[in-house]
Protein backbone atom coordinates (compact mmCIF):
# COMPACT_ATOMS: atom_id res chain seq x y z
CA UNK A 1 0.00 0.00 0.00
CA UNK A 2 1.92 3.69 -0.83
CA UNK A 3 2.33 6.07 1.56
CA UNK A 4 2.26 9.15 1.22
CA UNK A 5 3.19 12.41 2.64
CA UNK A 6 0.79 15.66 3.06
CA UNK A 7 1.21 18.97 4.52
CA UNK A 8 -1.87 20.48 5.97
CA UNK A 9 -1.58 23.96 8.89
CA UNK A 10 1.75 23.39 8.55
CA UNK A 11 1.89 19.91 9.30
CA UNK A 12 3.50 17.15 7.62
CA UNK A 13 0.82 13.81 7.99
CA UNK A 14 2.09 10.71 6.31
CA UNK A 15 -0.52 8.65 5.46
CA UNK A 16 -1.48 5.04 3.42
CA UNK A 17 -3.40 5.21 0.64
CA UNK A 18 -4.76 3.10 -2.55
CA UNK A 19 -2.31 2.01 -5.09
CA UNK A 20 -3.09 4.98 -8.15
CA UNK A 21 -4.48 7.08 -5.42
CA UNK A 22 -1.72 8.98 -4.56
CA UNK A 23 -1.99 12.31 -6.54
CA UNK A 24 -5.79 12.47 -5.46
CA UNK A 25 -4.98 12.56 -1.91
CA UNK A 26 -2.12 15.28 -2.60
CA UNK A 27 -4.53 16.96 -4.72
CA UNK A 28 -7.42 16.67 -1.61
CA UNK A 29 -4.90 17.60 1.24
CA UNK A 30 -3.83 20.84 -0.50
CA UNK A 31 -7.41 21.49 -0.97
CA UNK A 32 -7.99 20.98 2.87
CA UNK A 33 -5.04 23.58 3.37
CA UNK A 34 -6.10 26.05 1.29
CA UNK A 35 -9.68 26.21 3.39
CA UNK A 36 -7.64 25.96 6.26
CA UNK A 37 -5.13 29.26 5.23
CA UNK A 38 -8.38 30.74 3.96
CA UNK A 39 -9.88 30.45 7.77
CA UNK A 40 -6.53 31.36 9.65
CA UNK A 41 -6.63 34.74 7.66
CA UNK A 42 -10.07 34.97 8.85
CA UNK A 43 -9.90 34.26 12.47
CA UNK A 44 -7.60 35.74 15.22
CA UNK A 45 -4.34 34.86 14.99
CA UNK A 46 -4.37 33.12 17.87
CA UNK A 47 -7.39 30.74 16.95
CA UNK A 48 -5.79 27.07 18.46
CA UNK A 49 -4.96 25.13 15.16
CA UNK A 50 -7.27 22.43 16.38
CA UNK A 51 -10.70 24.93 15.80
CA UNK A 52 -8.90 25.98 12.33
CA UNK A 53 -8.98 22.07 11.04
CA UNK A 54 -12.43 21.95 12.88
CA UNK A 55 -13.76 24.88 11.10
CA UNK A 56 -12.42 23.65 7.79
CA UNK A 57 -14.06 20.71 8.26
CA UNK A 58 -17.39 22.26 8.75
CA UNK A 59 -16.86 24.27 5.29
CA UNK A 60 -16.08 21.09 3.75
CA UNK A 61 -19.19 19.46 4.76
CA UNK A 62 -21.22 22.34 3.82
CA UNK A 63 -20.05 22.36 0.12
CA UNK A 64 -20.52 18.70 0.13
CA UNK A 65 -23.75 19.08 1.49
CA UNK A 66 -24.39 21.79 -1.13
CA UNK A 67 -22.85 19.28 -3.78
CA UNK A 68 -25.77 16.35 -2.75
CA UNK A 69 -28.44 18.56 -3.12
CA UNK A 70 -27.67 20.51 -6.45
CA UNK A 71 -27.14 17.00 -7.75
CA UNK A 72 -29.84 15.56 -6.81
CA UNK A 73 -32.05 18.52 -8.04
CA UNK A 74 -29.79 17.76 -11.52
CA UNK A 75 -31.03 14.26 -11.21
CA UNK A 76 -34.47 15.23 -10.59
CA UNK A 77 -34.43 17.67 -13.39
CA UNK A 78 -33.05 15.29 -15.62
CA UNK A 79 -35.86 12.61 -15.03
CA UNK A 80 -38.83 15.04 -15.23
CA UNK A 81 -36.99 15.86 -18.73
CA UNK A 82 -36.92 12.16 -19.73
CA UNK A 83 -40.89 11.76 -18.75
CA UNK A 84 -41.85 15.04 -20.66
CA UNK A 85 -39.83 13.99 -23.56
CA UNK A 86 -41.37 10.01 -23.39
CA UNK A 87 -45.08 12.09 -23.19
CA UNK A 88 -44.10 13.93 -25.59
CA UNK A 89 -43.21 10.99 -28.25
CA UNK A 90 -46.32 8.99 -26.99
CA UNK A 91 -48.34 11.64 -28.02
CA UNK A 92 -46.65 12.47 -31.36
CA UNK A 93 -46.86 8.57 -32.27
CA UNK A 94 -50.55 8.85 -31.12
CA UNK A 95 -51.07 11.80 -33.79
CA UNK A 96 -49.08 10.51 -36.30
CA UNK A 97 -51.47 7.03 -36.13
CA UNK A 98 -54.64 8.65 -35.79
CA UNK A 99 -53.40 11.01 -39.45
CA UNK A 100 -52.22 7.91 -40.88
CA UNK A 101 -55.51 6.08 -40.03
CA UNK A 102 -57.52 9.11 -41.14
CA UNK A 103 -55.61 9.02 -44.93
CA UNK A 104 -56.09 5.00 -45.00
CA UNK A 105 -59.74 5.69 -44.68
CA UNK A 106 -60.08 8.56 -47.33
CA UNK A 107 -58.10 5.91 -49.41
CA UNK A 108 -60.72 3.47 -48.49
CA UNK A 109 -63.34 5.51 -49.12
CA UNK A 110 -62.50 7.08 -52.40
CA UNK A 111 -61.59 3.87 -54.25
Amino acid sequence: MPQVSIQIANRTYELACGDGEEARVHELAAYVDEKVSELRLQLPPATPEVKLLVFAALLLAEESREARGIAKAAETARATATDSADTLATALEELITARVDKMQKKVSGAA
